[in-house]
């Protein structure tokens, strides 16, 4: 919240969230108590405690019911507004947004948010202290400053993300202050975003540059991680939403009158961002970080196998893992999250592997699975080989090595679920699909574990309430070293990556077709990502495939060319949600009903039929989150969101 003059109390020392300190005790730390504020820096131990709540108030990426980005869009989707009550993030994008008590309020921490000024408030009571520790040297300091001023920074950033301009928070106000002091008004999109990049900038030299031991120090800032964040960030500020926005969503004025968005594009925020982004890249390379791709368990295995295995794995494996620029080790996919996204049955037995545990309920429409590329790398609209028009139509599964290693032989299915990318299969499971585990049979790929999503059939709609909805469901979010056998489940947890490497590449990509269209540097990033997954070159495979050719020699024709790569690249990660709203692209997007198969059917003839489940409404205000009443109330000097 915009007031900090609230007494935050039992700040907790996060032993189970961030793996690099040890202390496992409540903190209760009060900013504007001076005497508890000696003990929390009167030594080493005490301020490291007060470090850990500077990161508590990083967002809980894992949380389904929390987090936007898994079901405010259109990745996935749930069954029932009954059994799902809780899910406020769902329910957002279901049209039940509220401008005066916002759902996912991540300023206040309501209805299912976190408040990110609560986290603010940390960092500067932090930085305003850390400097009078005693048993602390120099360099010590300056490095946990350095961390603390990155935190805070995004936290800014978060906030703008989501609310737009907002109040820069340098400083924390005091509790017996002047009210007035702490009625600030919103600033300019461009003064938060010079505000967010300076402070990360202010000490970002003092960072560590990676993480040198993995028990202690992952999930920390460093270089790495503050040089790809700070690159991001500036690839936001130069999108359309932020960058000559002219539209309703950026009509808000201060009480003042005080214009609050830009109106004028800047093409040199592109330029700014490109530089950020290759700042990024070189230093991220130059200490060992590159895509991620797995390791075959044997010689023998297909090369379609491994391609499918490093998207999984670039995703879901933190051990070893040189693609993650930052890990987030506080919020994890645990045996509860990761069956959230798995089917009941992927076991050779007849009987259900862990009912209660296993249940694929977080959906994924068809709207996603028809953005994955063709076999030839192209959408499947544009491929002149695809058969588009006819994709819902039944077809038997060839018996061949074409074709078996991925989806179950002889069975039907419908024929838009054959000849498509690695991807595809690497971040999908459905019907007559195959997933690969570590424990099949003698490890081989022949014999991954075949799927019956139907009606009756073992992975089907079997419980009356959690269950997939739409007949497709992720392997991205389930690792493939988990275990299952009937009614006994365990999972290989992993910590969510908020950065990795692919994303990077292909942010350097799209801002520098920005700055100068396609030029042969557009072409090598995005080319490196598609390479990982056994796909050719952007200019081959249009030229060779699609039925626009020169789609990738124009700078709009290479725009659209990345923002698919993006959606096929990030897919199911929770970010496609953040690009739709920067890009300006959601009213287009999120705007097409949510369909699926008809689940409840049990032939094949009447399952593989398309069904509308649910006809979203997405307009102009629904880019920025409302300011709830009560904050408002409290600050006479904020404005709402335009429109709300």
């Amino acid at each position: 919240m915009i007031v900090t003059k609230k007494i935050y109390q039992s700040f907790i020392g996060l032993s189970a969230c961030l793996i690099f300190l040890s202390c496992n005790k409540f903190l209760d730390v009060v900013p504007d108590n001076t005497p508890v504020l000696d003990q929390a820096f009167a030594k080493r131990t005490m301020a490291e405690r007060y470090l850990a709540t500077c990161y508590n108030g990083l967002p809980a990426n894992f949380s389904l019911t929390g987090n936007p980005a898994w079901l405010s869009a259109d990745e996935f989707w749930l069954s029932s507004t009954s059994t799902y009550s809780g899910y406020n993030n769902w329910f957002i994008a279901l049209g039940s947004q509220n401008g005066d008590a916002p759902l996912v309020d991540n300023w206040t921490g309501a209805k299912g948010g976190k408040s990110y000024w609560e986290g603010i408030s940390k960092c500067n009571t932090f930085l305003e202290n850390i400097m009078n520790v005693p048993d602390m040297d120099e360099t010590e300091k300056q490095m946990w400053t350095a961390e603390v001023k990155f935190l805070k920074a995004y936290y800014h950033f978060l906030l703008v993300k989501q609310y737009g301009p907002i109040p820069i928070m340098d400083k924390n106000i005091p509790v017996y202050s002047d009210p007035a002091e702490s009625r600030l008004p919103r600033n300019t999109v461009d003064e938060c975003f010079s505000y967010i990049v300076g402070l990360m900038d202010e000490d970002m030299e003092y960072l560590m540059d990676d993480v040198a031991d993995v028990q202690t120090e992952t999930g920390r800032i460093t270089k790495v991680a503050a040089k790809a964040m700070k690159a991001e960030i500036l690839v936001y500020a130069a999108s359309p939403l932020f960058n000559g926005n002219n539209d309703v969503e950026a009509s808000i004025k201060n009480k003042d009158a005080k214009e609050l968005f830009n109106h004028m594009y800047a093409a040199e925020k592109w330029q700014r961002a490109a530089t950020a982004c290759k700042e990024a890249i070189d230093f991220a390379e130059g200490h060992n970080k590159r895509l991620h791709t797995w390791t075959p368990l044997r010689s023998d295995l297909q090369q379609s196998t491994v391609y499918q295995m490093s998207i999984r794995e670039a995703f879901n494996e933190s051990s070893n893992n040189p693609e993650i620029l930052w890990l987030d080790t506080r919020s994890i996919a645990t045996t509860a999250i990761q069956g959230a996204f798995m089917l009941r049955k992927y076991t050779g037995s007849t009987t259900l592997a862990n009912t209660t545990t296993l249940s694929a309920y977080m959906s994924v429409p068809l709207n996603i699975v028809e953005k994955f590329y063709s076999k030839n790398g192209v959408p499947i609209e544009e491929d002149k080989t695809y058969p588009y028009s006819t994709r819902f139509d039944l077809v038997t599964v060839p018996n061949t090595n074409e074709y078996k290693y991925d989806l179950v032989a002889n069975r039907n299915t419908a024929r838009m679920n054959l000849d498509r990318e690695d991807r595809f299969y690497g971040t999908l499971t459905f019907d007559a699909g195959r997933i690969y585990m570590r424990q099949v049979t003698d490890q081989k790929d022949a014999n991954a574990y075949n799927i019956d999503m139907r009606n009756g059939g073992v992975s089907g709609k079997t419980s009356p309430t959690d269950f997939n909805f739409t007949g497709y469901a992720s392997k991205k979010h389930f690792n493939y070293q988990n275990s299952a056998s009937d009614n006994n489940y365990s999972a290989r947890q992993y910590g969510y990556p908020i950065m990795r490497l692919a994303n990077l590449y292909l942010y350097y990509a799209e801002a520098l077709n920005e700055v100068n269209g396609p030029t042969d540097e557009v072409y090598t990033y995005i080319d490196r990502v598609r390479a990982r997954s056994g796909l050719e070159g952007v200019v081959s495979s249009w030229a060779n495939y699609s039925s626009d050719p020169s789609k990738p020699l124009s700078k709009d024709g290479m725009r659209k060319i990345i923002k698919r790569e993006r959606t096929c690249e990030l897919a199911l990660e929770g970010i496609r949600f953040w690009d739709l709203r920067r890009w300006k692209d959601a009213v287009a997007e999120l705007n097409t009903p949510i369909r699926g198969w008809d689940i409840y059917q049990y032939t094949d003839a009447n399952y593989y039929r398309p069904a509308v489940f649910f006809t979203r409404a997405f307009i102009n205000r629904d880019y920025f989150w409302p300011i709830s009443l009560n904050e408002r109330r409290v600050n006479s000097n904020l404005v709402q969101a335009a429109q709300w």
